[in-house]
């Protein structure tokens, strides 16, 4: 890693890495080991609001189902989690996402990698494949594809708003609480509010919910409404035509439609699938069976890619 590039941040284990023209800052978790050739690295994109924190537990169990030590990238990315805010609230895309990321990769000296989004971090990896194919390796995709629902981004910022607005800890929690109570059912309260505590802290001098993520990108998904139907992305979909691809969908998302996701099934009948069962976005990455899946898709794309 060119060092000029980065610095630390109050985590030991997090660095910020600076990209475009100097005003952006990702943040970056490595873990592994980045030393070794003969592994592709699976450098990880949370979703829309989220933080490399979803991938937490993916990255501490890899290596039960796979290789040990394989190298792992996990990505804040601009206004998320440990990285600097956008100057501007336009400056939030897609588009500017996978520039980013490309920037990121190049810095870290990470010429092909595994990429695998959730979400918004899905549509990050499709953009990619569009501006920079050659870094993608294998793309593995959770609740992420050629169309968002409307209906899910709806939710999320009317569901962020109210937490947003109460004044009472133990409120606020347990608003958050029920939230993810409809994407984990068969979850407890303590594991429900460590998912809230990813992106949520309670701020008792304020008395408030501050965020690990810019508020300004809910306040961009404010024109949107359920009855919209939202621009269709095959073309950014279809980009990873000549690439590995592994489809994971959560039970109970409503972020990514059941016929979207077998529409893009469809398209590519080569991808492997997997449903996860009993949960929402973001998946948990937690199981034996979705783990086992994802470390042999890994291991199978880095196996035939050193053939090239």
């Amino acid at each position: 890693m060119d060092i000029s590039h980065a610095r630390q941040t109050k985590n030991s284990h997090v660095r910020q890495i600076t990209v475009g023209s100097g005003t952006r800052r990702l943040a970056v978790a490595l873990s592994g080991d980045f030393d070794q050739t003969e592994r592709l690295p699976i450098v990880c994109i949370a979703g829309y609001h989220r933080n490399m924190e979803d991938y937490a537990a993916f990255a501490a169990k890899f290596s039960e189902f796979s290789s040990k030590h394989w190298p792992i990238a996990r990505v804040d990315l601009l206004g998320r989690g440990h990285a600097s805010h956008a100057p501007k609230s336009e400056q939030y895309s897609t588009l500017d996402d996978a520039e980013d990321i490309a920037e990121l990769c190049k810095v870290l000296g990470i010429h092909r990698a595994i990429f695998f989004g959730q979400a918004h971090g899905g549509n990050v990896i499709m953009a990619l494949g569009k501006s920079t194919p050659t870094l993608i390796a294998g793309a593995i995709l959770c609740d992420a594809g050629a169309i968002i629902n409307a209906q899910g981004l709806v939710r999320l910022r009317n569901n962020l708003k109210i937490v947003a607005k109460i004044r009472n800890k133990d409120e606020a929690e347990a608003a958050l609480r029920q939230i993810f109570a409809a994407d984990y059912p068969s979850l407890g309260s303590g594991a429900l509010d460590a998912i809230a505590q990813r992106t949520h802290v309670w701020n008792s001098k304020r008395k408030r919910m501050d965020t690990r993520f810019d508020w300004r990108l809910i306040e961009r998904l404010d024109t949107i409404t359920n009855d919209d139907i939202l621009n269709a992305n095959w073309e950014l979909f279809d980009s990873l035509a000549q690439v590995p691809l592994f489809l994971l969908r959560t039970q109970n998302t409503d972020l990514m439609r059941a016929d979207v996701y077998q529409r893009m099934l469809n398209r590519r009948p080569d991808a492997l699938a997997l449903e996860i069962v009993g949960e929402g976005s973001p998946a948990l990455m937690e199981q034996a069976e979705e783990m086992g899946a994802i470390a042999e898709f890994v291991q199978h794309t880095n196996k035939n890619d050193k053939r090239r």
